[in-house]
């Protein structure tokens, strides 16, 4: 479960706007969505882990989607497409979250 104070993280790091990257057209250039109301989606799955970093504070593996992003956010393109991060969550036996996986944000705080 996300805490009111991640919530808060989210909305106040994305202007409460969605925070996918589109590309604009016509051209070769990518620009936020800017598109509301929002969503909190998880970019490392509850399944994988992410219920795991909720439960640490963590809100790097968070994002604000706006509900159309939002339902591109589970098909297989969404890894290519920024909007779901490869790997897993486990802890170790003194309960801290360890990352498996390619990002490298992730890796930096939470090494194998």
């Amino acid at each position: 479960m996300i805490s009111k104070k991640a919530r808060k993280e989210i909305y106040t790091r994305s202007d409460a706007k969605c925070e996918a990257m589109v590309l604009l057209e016509g051209k070769k250039v990518y620009t936020r969505c800017w598109q509301i109301p929002i969503e909190i989606h998880h970019l490392l799955t509850r399944a994988r882990g992410g219920n795991i970093l909720d439960q640490h504070g963590e809100t790097y593996h968070l994002i604000a989607l706006c509900p159309e992003h939002h339902r591109m956010s589970d098909g297989g393109d969404a890894y290519e497409g920024g909007l779901l991060i490869d790997g897993y969550v486990s802890t170790n036996n003194r309960g801290r979250p360890v990352y498996h996986g390619s990002d490298v944000e992730l890796s930096e705080r939470y090494p194998q």
